[in-house]
């Protein structure tokens, strides 16, 4: 078995994710690694993973999906089931399993990636809903047909810190969640009742050194604060503290409004003349997911701050990290990082939207780039929110949250810095103020010490391979899916070129189901063999586990090719698209099986020899340039079949069956827009039209407006145009929450963006 000499954290979670079907919490204090260890395990996993966050910015930073764009969840409450008639949810909105289910029009794509994934990584999970969470548990359940095991029988990882920012609940969603839950956390799901995660704690910190402070932030997270740690952090305590512009400080505040006017008053001070830098957004990628600046405003000797590590690779800056403007041009930012000389010249980064798709040659999950975000990697940086300074670390700064509204903040605020050396509180914390969430505290005891997770690991490592190898020799699911397959053929011969292959249909479901017969007989086998725990019984099951894949594999192939031959015979006819995509889906699902077969001998036999089983090792078990050239003469086919999104009507199966066309090539989605423009359609008819949200269009419209090919004043008015380039100029800045706020609901963000386009080609 697994070598188990050693109990680190990082590496007993590791372990639990890739050899059990435990769900799993990993969390830890700031500055641990929990991302680190994220991104290594998406190398490495030998699962099919998929990872996921609750907002925008928080995917777009862990590369993965937002939950709600990943299960097509509506926003708002979700309730388990109907409140009671008496209860207090009248004139509020609220989602069931019924209401979400009568509108989840998810298509192939999509649904083929819910059912094949094995691991669903949750990141960032302080802020993941207990409601949220039941109702990705309840899609799928329904997505995979698996209503008897917790998410459908996918294992799930929660990565994130309790102690940091909490779900955000409004007063009038928890009147009705409060009759479901005890909490608003993820821990409280009904979907974790039964099935609680095996809770692992990194405890390494690499971001401070000095254990003085490291004790006061143990004694913040446990609720245990002293009068001395108040002591402590009164020496800090500098009320009116203004930093000269050199000083390089960054203010940690609560609300975004105080961190946008302090940032756009230390800007005007400097007398330098502004530029601009506007961003490149191509494709989707939703303005609420924006990971810097869409128009960001500079000056020379403007205080900025690092939003990525250093991508060259030579460390010269990092996420969190300061630095000073020292020369600007058009198309040309420089800048010097505190305490060091070395002058640096920015490239621009750019951040990938994916959405997560089955690659068509190996049957792997994997990213599809849809939209990308090209920026400096740049903020201004004299302030900042404690919820978007997550992640980040810094040497010196001002931290003013004596009006903190939600517990944790506090704890996150003072965790970003390296030492207490560089703090300064501009407002006295009570010891009342920095108490955490009782459940919180309550849930932490769950935490077991790592001799009793590495005696854990041991039998659930056992009951995984027992399970795994029962799951990919049963053949049942395949037998399934042939004999729908097979009464699909409902139509007269004279009006279905399908109808004429139906007899073939028939004799493939007989000797499949003569395959499964003996495949039924070894799964017997696996329960016998599996009663024998010494290690010579282990290596018994593994030499029938090989024989049994020596000898189903090639009857299994064997079925393919069969399909691949009809489907030459079937080519040759009129009409059939959708008859061949029937074929190869099922055909795909034959491939899947061998696959299946062939990884859960490689992964028993590494596991018995003490070996890491990794996605290296599952890439390399079939020949993918073989499943290449099979598939590129499948594609080669007349209609040219297409995966790629497409909508259509759920068959038992959990498949889409609509019919393929030939790909064209994509168009610009604004340019789309711009044509209809100049149709002479109406902005919400473009919308309808495009089956797009009005801001959408307008922000396409924006674009052209910055281009000088269209005038704002056609599209938003001349009355409109004007109050919006006057609040530009009152205000000074570019950024549309103020600019809104100044000009009240009757404007939308849209109608502002094309304002501002407006101005800036004035500038031009």
């Amino acid at each position: 078995m697994l070598n188990s000499e050693t109990a680190n954290p990082a590496e007993l979670a590791a372990r639990f994710v890739n050899y059990t079907s435990k769900h799993i919490f990993l969390t830890g204090k700031a500055g641990t690694g929990k991302t680190t260890f994220l991104r290594r395990l998406i190398d490495l996993t030998h699962k099919k993973a998929v990872i996921a966050a609750p907002t925008g910015i928080a995917a777009i930073n862990a590369n993965g999906v937002t939950i709600h764009s990943l299960f097509q969840l509506p926003f708002g409450a979700y309730l388990p089931k109907q409140p009671a008639a008496d209860g207090d949810h009248y004139n509020q909105q609220y989602n069931t399993p019924k209401s979400i289910v009568r509108h989840l029009n998810m298509t192939a794509a999509k649904r083929k990636v819910l059912v094949d994934m094995e691991l669903l990584i949750i990141d960032e999970v302080s802020m993941l809903r207990a409601d949220l969470l039941d109702a990705i548990d309840m899609v799928l359940r329904y997505v995979r047909r698996n209503n008897t095991a917790s998410f459908g029988g996918v294992q799930v990882l929660f990565i994130g810190d309790l102690h940091q920012l909490p779900p955000v609940v409004k007063s009038n969603e928890w009147t009705m969640l409060a009759q479901f839950y005890k909490s608003a956390y993820f821990f409280d799901a009904h979907a974790l009742y039964h099935e609680p995660p095996v809770y692992i704690e990194l405890e390494k910190i690499y971001r401070q050194a000095d254990n003085v402070f490291i004790n006061l932030l143990n004694n913040l997270r446990n609720n245990e604060v002293t009068a001395a740690d108040l002591a402590l952090l009164e020496k800090h305590y500098k009320a009116d503290f203004m930093p000269s512009l050199n000083e390089k400080y960054i203010t940690l505040t609560t609300h975004n409004n105080k961190a946008d006017t302090l940032n756009k008053q230390r800007l005007e001070e400097l007398k330098d003349v502004a530029y601009l830098y506007m961003a490149k957004v191509e494709n989707e990628f939703s303005e609420y997911s924006y990971p810097a600046e869409h128009i960001l405003e500079l000056k020379i000797g403007a205080q900025v701050m690092f939003i990525k590590n250093d991508p060259s690779g030579e460390q010269r800056y990092f996420n969190g990290k300061i630095a000073t403007v020292i020369a600007l041009s058009t198309d040309r930012i420089e800048v010097q990082t505190e305490g060091n000389n070395e002058k640096i010249v920015l490239e621009k980064y750019k951040w990938e939207n994916i959405r997560y798709t089955t690659d068509k040659v190996s049957g792997e999950i994997k990213e599809e780039l849809i939209g990308t975000f090209t920026q400096y990697p740049l903020k201004l940086a004299w302030a900042i929110t404690v919820h978007k300074s997550q992640g980040l670390t810094f040497d010196k700064a001002i931290i003013d949250i004596g009006n903190a509204f939600a517990p944790g903040q506090i704890y996150v605020a003072l965790s970003r810095l390296r030492s207490l050396d560089g703090l300064v509180l501009t407002s006295l914390i009570s010891g009342t103020g920095i108490r955490q969430d009782q459940n919180v505290t309550f849930f932490s005891k769950n935490k077991q010490d790592p001799s009793t997770l590495e005696s854990r690991i041991q039998q659930e490592t056992e009951t995984f391979l027992r399970f795994y190898l029962l799951q990919c020799f049963d053949l049942t699911p395949l037998d399934n899916y042939v004999y729908e397959h097979v009464h699909s053929y409902t139509k007269d011969i004279n009006k279905s070129a399908k109808q004429k292959h139906v007899k073939w249909a028939a004799q493939l479901l007989k000797n499949l189901s003569e395959v499964k017969a003996n495949a039924n007989k070894f799964l017997s086998q696996i329960k016998r063999l599996y009663e024998d725990k010494s290690e010579s019984g282990l290596q018994t099951l593994l030499d029938r586990a090989t024989a049994a894949e020596n000898y189903f594999n090639p009857l299994l192939s064997a079925f393919s090719i069969r399909i691949f031959e009809r489907m030459e015979l079937v080519k040759q006819d009129k009409q059939v698209v959708a008859f061949l995509t029937e074929l190869l889906e099922m055909e795909a699902l034959f491939y899947e099986q061998v696959k299946k077969i062939r990884k859960a001998t490689a992964l028993l036999s590494a596991t018995i020899s003490g070996k890491e089983f990794t996605k290296k090792d599952v890439n390399a078990l079939l020949s993918q340039a073989e499943r290449a050239a099979q598939m590129e003469t499948v594609f080669a086919m007349p209609g040219k079949l297409d995966f790629t999104e497409k909508k259509g009507k759920s068959t038992k199966s959990g498949t889409t069956k609509a019919p393929m066309k030939e790909k064209e090539p994509k168009a610009d989605t604004k340019e789309l827009s711009l044509i209809l423009l100049n149709e002479g359609k109406t902005i919400q008819e473009i919308a309808e039209e495009r089956k797009m949200v009005v801001g959408t269009i307008e922000g396409h419209l924006a674009h052209y407006v910055a281009k000088q090919e269209i005038s704002a004043k056609d599209i938003i008015g001349a009355k409109k145009l004007n109050k919006i380039l006057e609040a530009i100029t009152e205000l000074k800045t570019l950024q549309m929450n103020p600019i809104r706020e100044r000009l009240g609901r009757d404007y939308s963000f849209g109608e502002i963006k094309i304002g501002v386009a407006a101005h800036l080609a004035e500038r031009e």
